[in-house]
């Protein structure tokens, strides 16, 4: 256990560092720069735009800037953003992020308990009016955009019912009454993820709920709730549980059209009005937090196989 965990350490260090290093030189490889704008507007010199890269270190050479920027990150530094008047990129990203990581959490809880519970229904019940309904909506939410439905959502439930507010605004996550306005983006957010859980959880129990084991559970005249939630479910969430590390990883960090329709001021947004402005500080500090969660995440779920399915070893 303690070689694999060392093992899946140094591999995602690894990894982290190569996002790191293609991220940095996909940035520097797009002409312009965080100064280069300010060239052409009035009472901004070409001169200025030189002492500012030079005074942070901008015109140095890409290996001598990238090895700054590693040394940086390992004590937690992620730098300052040249587009918000030199502001701790750590300070930018915490204020950012923490919307994006509520409606994210939300919105895995409802992908987890909705989509889970309705493909084990749905293979209990095969070929039942039951099973093709559950098929026939979870196709219909997986053919769907995001964005599409969000507008569907805020048209019922914000415009005609008027349940909810139109725009979520800053205030988002900072008490527990405000949660209940980001229920409308995070099932617009996790719909179609939540119709590909489901779907995948319908196909490993089935494949599951024909094997020998599981006809040996009925005949000893268990119970099938027992049989369907304790003994076919477990085995089933192996390639369940494959798919929510990334899963919960894209729910967090890839709400960034979500986040504009519902105006709401996340990671997303920030990450994309850093490209524009050719931020190499944001734009790196968001990667480098997207990387991680992926990351991390496929390890956890590394480490939940063996919970779940005592046949799985790690070695």
């Amino acid at each position: 256990m303690a070689r694999y965990l060392f093992t899946r350490t140094i591999e995602s260090i690894v990894t982290l560092f190569f996002i790191a290093l293609t991220t940095f030189l996909l940035m520097h490889t797009v002409p312009g720069g965080p100064f280069e704008s300010l060239a052409g507007e009035r009472g901004v010199s070409q001169e200025f735009v030189d002492t500012q890269e030079a005074y942070y270190g901008l015109d140095d050479p890409l290996p001598i800037q990238f090895a700054k920027y590693l040394g940086n990150l390992v004590r937690g530094d992620l730098g300052i953003s040249f587009d918000q008047r030199g502001q701790r990129v750590t300070d930018l990203i915490a204020d950012k992020f923490k919307p994006s990581l509520i409606l994210g959490l939300m919105s895995f809880t409802i992908v987890l308990t909705i989509g889970v519970p309705v493909g084990v229904l749905s293979a209990v019940r095969r070929n039942s009016a039951i099973d093709y309904a559950s098929l026939g909506i979870s196709t219909a939410l997986a053919a769907v955009p995001s964005f599409v439905l969000a507008f569907i959502l805020l048209l019922i439930f914000s415009v005609w019912l008027e349940w909810f507010p139109v725009r979520l605004g800053k205030g988002f996550g900072d008490s527990f009454s405000s949660l209940g306005n980001g229920i409308l983006p995070a099932l617009a957010l996790g719909a179609p993820a939540m119709a590909l859980l489901s779907r995948l959880t319908r196909g490993a129990m089935l494949e599951v709920l024909d094997q020998d084991y599981v006809r040996t559970a009925r005949a000893k005249g268990l119970a099938n709730r027992t049989v369907y939630w304790r003994h076919a479910l477990r085995n089933a969430l192996i390639p369940v549980l494959t798919l929510m590390g990334p899963l919960f990883a894209g729910l967090v960090t890839g709400s960034i059209i979500i986040e504009s329709i519902f105006g709401l001021p996340g990671i997303g947004a920030a990450f994309i009005s850093s490209v524009l402005a050719r931020d190499y500080g944001m734009i790196m500090g968001t990667t480098m937090l997207f990387a991680t969660l992926i990351v991390f995440a496929n390890f956890l779920v590394d480490l939940a196989y063996p919970l779940v399915d005592p046949r799985v070893r790690l070695s």
